[in-house]
């Protein structure tokens, strides 16, 4: 019950805003009052507002003046017309309510914004009286709430009851029979250090990595495809391994948080960065014919902006897109300053899975790797700045006299500031053929170069609603004597107008290479020099013929077709003389040999984030009610929301890189607050904020604020953000060595255990449960990394849409049939049927936790389902051959296997009875032995072991 866990306020007390006045505003005015819709031109969001007038003149709140204020005559008025809330929205406020506002506003209307937006602060130990409880500060904290609300902590946990609970816990696995005899021998002769050398032993566990992997690719929206549409598959298994060997080196949070968030814009970054940004490459993408690219790619740019305020911050922002946000002040426009950061990336929904990263099978690949794609980059980036040198000197003459047809298209000529454009209508197909005939400007009188511009059809509107681009797939050059003979002109250099293009430009030169353009929507002119192998005399009346093949159809509705352009030519002899220097020409080569290098080495082509280069930066537009089709004003410069303290960005516009730096900065005030919240509500199942996707006003207040500050701080500056050394001070702490087992009375009063009385019980994940299955039959698999893998499935499940990946389990007694679960692949549109089962997200979105529950479902799951009937007939077989020699303590061994307890007389007494029950009917029927065992003793052992797997000591921890 909440109630108990909020202390009452003497209302002789001083009214706290965010304690007192902010929850009536909530509960009672927001709906209208709010963010989302400001009746009367009021809102309770801004302090602003609240001190101005509303529609009818009348100031709402005057400091110091209740009678003078609007609020206070509209809360207690008896005229239903005036009375605030109106009867239709809900119940007039209670006395006590209408008082606190009354004695707010007498008091001054101090505004204080809600306690998440400050910096948190350490906090003196609370006194307490039970001195010899706490093992450690974080207790009392925890001891001073229980004896204000006249409760005690419940005894010690039994050594093996807390060692399977930490086991779980860290390492997501139960503990070994051996290792629990072993820890219960240590804890006999001295408990606490029993528990301090276990919990070191299982921080250092590299299975403990796998564990923290499967809740971050949780908050990730990790799966390996892309979701919508064809949900076909997507190679980022890379980063699911990239977790894993961060949580392993136990990088610390910060720059866990950078690497994912800027990882490519660090300096001198490893590939281990680079690859760490495919964090932001997990969001859906729609590959169905029909689907507008620049739609998608804005959903996929504002579900990384949502997804990182929501993970790293604890808040939602969703709602930000159309309104300011109904209970936090957060407004309107900054949701598109915080998407300005994330709109520049280099990829789109409809370039498929580009930019990609090849990322070498072996990570003892990855430096040698990371130097030569720096190298590539390097000489591209050398190489495009000798071109763009020439050509900031080069002088083009513009065509102005042009002719063009097509037998697929209609086209025109247009007349634009000395250009003479090529047109050609909507409706031109795919694979079209232009032929652009140009008479050179009288000044041209040989030609060595020229430019081809594409443009869309309107610049103005392109800023802000990009345009279907084209693709070059070949180019031919003639020229057109005066009696008409067309002489070919061999082009041998494309030369883009980016350092580092999507596709090799040179394939325009190729017949049926997809080569330079504009891939795949573009909102501003671009261009590329086509350079010839040697100068070419222009006579007067001679022309220059341009061929060329436009390319094909994207998804099968949009033709990759020029649809306006212009020509221009040059005379500069330095574009052929290009050819032959040697600075470019031992950098071309370099660049081929690095390239080559990299692809020699055996790799999987993995998505990762890349900036567009600043010449070709996208402007971010403000979407009028949230609709990206109508835009308004281009937004500055990026900027976090005003609530927080102010980003200083290293650069005059900042960056992502920026933007990561101030959200793992100690200063910021939710990130510490966030981050040990979610490590507390996964080791206590509730988090000391029970709402950890919500931080703001509308979320739950925390039970225990001064413990979560301090935990805050310690983790950002004495903990240095070590992930590990703040586990280690929970999982020691007396709070979480307290036994699960509660009263009926505490029940009652704390049914969730917000107040921690006892200590926590949680069900099993589905990948825990299928992990400990595997455990306690032998199974388990323990090789870290590699490939997903395709486990047992129920037959019917796997039903793709279109997606040709097939589920191929490998055979039993293959390893990789038995790998970890959180290397099992993730398809989006079919999760995997235990995990959906006991509660696990399908990953289309961000996750910030598990809702548990208890169903039918999940039994049936456990007893039917062929992996874990699998698991129950090893583990029968294990129980069979063990050295025990009597039933009942081969019954009691797989007991212990399964729940890491030793098993009661009356647990041992019904499953002996089961079994020879088993066992009796399998005797006079072998044919149904044979489908689980040798014989009839083995086959009832397997059914024991399967309700041994589904016992609620099994699947809790």
């Amino acid at each position: 019950m909440l109630t108990i866990l909020l202390l009452i306020t003497p209302l002789s007390a001083e009214v706290d805003f965010s304690r007192d006045v902010q929850p009536i505003l909530n509960k009672n005015c927001i709906a209208c009052h709010g963010g989302v819709k400001e009746a009367g031109e009021v809102s309770f969001i801004f302090r602003d507002q609240v001190l101005g007038k509303g529609k009818s003149g009348k100031i709402v709140v005057v400091p110091g003046k209740p009678e003078a204020s609007e609020m206070i005559a509209r809360v207690t008025t008896n005229d239903p017309d005036e009375l605030m809330p109106q009867p239709k929205h809900g119940p007039r406020l209670s006395n006590g309510d209408v008082e606190t506002l009354r004695k707010w506003i007498a008091e001054g209307a101090v505004w204080d914004e809600h306690w998440s937006f400050s910096a948190p602060v350490k906090h003196t130990l609370p006194s307490v009286k039970n001195n010899a409880w706490p093992a450690h500060w974080i207790d009392n904290f925890i001891l001073a709430k229980l004896e204000s609300q006249n409760l005690t902590p419940s005894p010690a946990a039994k050594p093996s009851e807390w060692f399977r609970r930490a086991s779980l816990d860290l390492i997501g696995l139960p503990p070994t029979i051996a290792e629990l005899d072993a820890f219960e021998t240590s804890a006999a002769k001295d408990f606490p250090a029993a528990i301090e050398k276990e919990t070191e032993r299982l921080l250092a566990s590299p299975y403990f990595s796998e564990r923290w992997a499967s809740v971050w690719m949780d908050l990730a929206r990790y799966a390996d495809s892309e979701g919508m549409g064809n949900d076909s598959n997507r190679n980022v298994w890379k980063y699911r391994d990239w977790i894993i060997g961060a949580f392993n080196k136990n990088l610390p949070y910060d720059q866990f948080i950078i690497d994912q968030l800027a990882g490519d814009l660090v300096s001198g970054s490893t590939l281990d960065q680079k690859l760490a940004t495919t964090f932001h490459r997990l969001t859906q993408a729609n590959s169905e014919g029909g689907t507008d690219d620049e739609e998608f790619r804005l959903l996929a740019a504002m579900d990384r902006s949502v997804t990182t305020w929501e993970v790293f911050q604890g808040l939602s922002m969703n709602c930000v897109q159309c309104h300011s946000h109904p209970y936090d002040p957060i407004k309107h426009e900054e949701y598109y300053t915080s998407l300005s950061f994330f709109n520049n990336a280099r990829d789109s929904d409809a370039a498929g899975n580009a930019p990609m990263l090849a990322i070498p099978l072996d990570q003892a690949n990855y430096p040698k790797a990371n130097a030569l794609v720096g190298k590539i980059s390097e000489l591209e980036q050398s190489i495009y700045q000798q071109w763009s040198a020439l050509d900031a000197k080069t002088s083009w003459l513009p065509v102005s006299k042009l002719t063009a047809s097509s037998p697929t298209a209609e086209m025109s000529i247009v007349d634009v500031k000395g250009f003479a454009e090529f047109r050609a209508t909507d409706n031109a197909k795919s694979g079209s053929i232009y032929t652009l005939d140009a008479t050179p400007p009288a000044a041209l009188t040989s030609l060595s170069a020229f430019r081809l511009t594409y443009l869309p059809k309107d610049l103005k509107k392109a800023l802000n609603d990009a345009e279907w681009g084209a693709s070059l797939n070949h180019i031919k050059a003639e020229k057109i004597t005066v009696n008409g003979k067309a002489e070919p002109l061999k082009l041998v250099d494309v030369v883009a107008d980016e350092a580092h293009p999507l596709r090799d430009p040179l394939n325009s030169l190729k017949k049926g290479g997809r080569g330079w353009g504009t891939h795949y929507k573009f909102f501003r002119p671009r261009h590329a020099t086509f350079v010839l192998e040697k100068p070419a005399s222009m006579a007067s009346g001679e022309t220059i013929r341009l061929t060329l093949k436009n390319g094909g159809t994207y998804l099968a509705s949009f033709p990759m077709v020029a649809k306006r352009g212009r020509i221009s030519f040059s005379s500069d002899p330095g574009w052929i003389a290009m050819q032959s220097n040697s600075a470019i020409v031992t950098a071309r080569t370099k660049l081929e040999q690095t390239k080559a290098a990299l692809a020699g080495i055996p790799n999987i082509k993995t998505p990762v984030i890349t900036e567009r280069d600043p010449e070709h930066s996208r402007l971010t537009s403000f979407f009028n009610r949230g609709n990206w089709l109508d835009k308004g004003d281009v937004i500055p410069a990026s900027n976090t929301p005003h609530v927080f303290p102010p980003l200083k960005a290293e650069n005059v516009k900042p960056t992502r890189l920026d933007l990561a730096k101030w959200i793992a900065s100690p200063k910021n005030p939710l990130t510490g607050r966030v981050a040990v919240n979610r490590f507390w509500l996964e080791l206590f199942g509730v988090g000391i904020v029970p709402t950890p996707e919500d931080f703001g006003s509308a979320g739950v207040k925390p039970t225990h604020p001064e413990l979560l500050d301090t935990l805050a701080v310690e983790f950002a500056t004495e903990m240095d953000w070590n992930i590990k050394t703040l586990l280690h001070k929970l999982v020691t702490s007396a709070t979480y060595q307290q036994a699960s087992a509660g009263s009926q009375m505490l029940h009652e009063k704390d049914a969730d255990n917000r107040l921690l009385a006892r200590g926590p019980r949680q069900r099993l994940t589905g990948e825990m449960a299928r992990d400990a299955a595997l455990t306690a039959s032998g199974l388990l698999h323990s090789q870290l990394y590699g490939l997903p893998v395709y486990p047992p499935l129920p037959p019917g499940v796997w039903k793709p849409f279109v997606d040709a990946k097939r589920w191929k389990t490998p055979e039993p007694g293959n390893p990789q049939r038995y790998r970890r679960a959180v290397y099992t692949y993730w398809k989006r549109s079919i999760p995997y049927p235990t995990y959906a089962t006991f509660d696990a997200p399908t990953r289309e979105m961000c996750s910030k936790r598990r809702m548990p529950s208890n169903t039918p479902i999940q039994a049936l799951a456990i007893m039917n389902d062929p992996a874990f009937h699998e698991c129950a007939q090893m583990l029968g077989q294990r129980m069979n051959n063990s050295a025990e020699e009597s039933i009942q303590e081969k019954i009691a061994l797989g007991y212990r296997a399964v729940t890491s307890q030793k098993i009661t007389s009356d647990r041992l007494s019904e499953l002996h009875q089961l079994f020879l029950e088993l066992q009796q009917t399998y005797a006079k029927d072998l044919s149904l032995s044979k489908k689980l065992a040798a014989t009839p003793e083995q086959a009832a052992l397997t059914v024991v072991a399967s309700v041994l797997l589904n016992l609620d000591e099994a699947i809790n921890r």
